[in-house]
């Protein structure tokens, strides 16, 4: 029921969830990020890649088959819903596997995780993209995007993630204390001329993801790092 609650809710970006997550990261290229996934649903964008490409992570080389309990899920937003991807026993089978588990999850694209059962920790293991890294999920067209950092980087979205916004773009972070989003637009208040984020810059953790809605048909996400 939740399931459907969050997929139809997902026009509107109003989903029923409740997460507790702790994260640590290594500061090498080759690193990991460790994240305590609690019972319903949480936000996530996979920070580290498999072999340095960017573009061969998937949930079974990501998640792995012995991470989340029995019924959960992973949900991949597709720029208009959300698709579900359910980790499952088959009928005569006693092993669990990922209903698509070849499906993307390549970092900078964010995610929903449904944990279906108790707390479990999961550790995502890869490689730290350096150099210029060009988030490709805020294609030409504005709308929508669920994103996250290509990297293993939090804090301030533009300062510390390097986002460049425009004018009248929405930042919008899951918050797990009121089960609901936080908004922040980035707008020029009244008796000023500088646009700033309203109601105060928004914070992301390693790893998390949010949706960025954004009116700016060129937008571009892009991150410099250097090794």
């Amino acid at each position: 029921m939740r399931t459907k609650t969050l997929l139809i809710a997902a026009a509107a970006l109003a989903v029923s969830a409740g997460i507790s997550m702790a994260q640590t990261y290594s500061q090498n290229i080759v690193g990991y990020v460790n994240l305590t996934v609690v019972n319903g649903y949480h936000m996530y964008a996979n920070p580290l890649d498999l072999d340095g490409t960017g573009v061969n992570n998937t949930v079974l080389t990501t998640l792995g088959t012995n991470t989340l309990p029995v019924g959960s899920q992973v949900l991949t937003w597709n720029g208009a819903s959300f698709v579900v991807n359910s980790f499952s026993i088959p009928v005569h089978k006693t092993v669990p596997v990922w209903s698509s588990p070849n499906a993307p999850l390549n970092p900078g694209a964010g995610i929903f995780i449904n944990n279906n059962g108790p707390a479990t920790n999961i550790m995502i293991v890869g490689t730290a993209l350096i150099g210029t890294q060009v988030n490709p999920n805020l294609p030409a067209g504005g709308g929508f995007y669920c994103v996250g950092s290509v990297v293993p980087v939090g804090g301030d979205i533009t300062t510390n993630l390097q986002y460049n916004p425009a004018l009248h773009d929405q930042v919008l972070v899951w918050d797990d204390g009121i089960q609901s989003y936080d908004v922040y637009t980035y707008s020029i208040p009244v008796h000023k001329t500088l646009p700033v984020w309203s109601p105060s810059n928004p914070q992301v953790a390693v790893g998390q993801g949010f949706f960025i809605n954004t009116t700016n048909t060129a937008a571009n996400w892009t991150e410099i790092v250097n090794p």
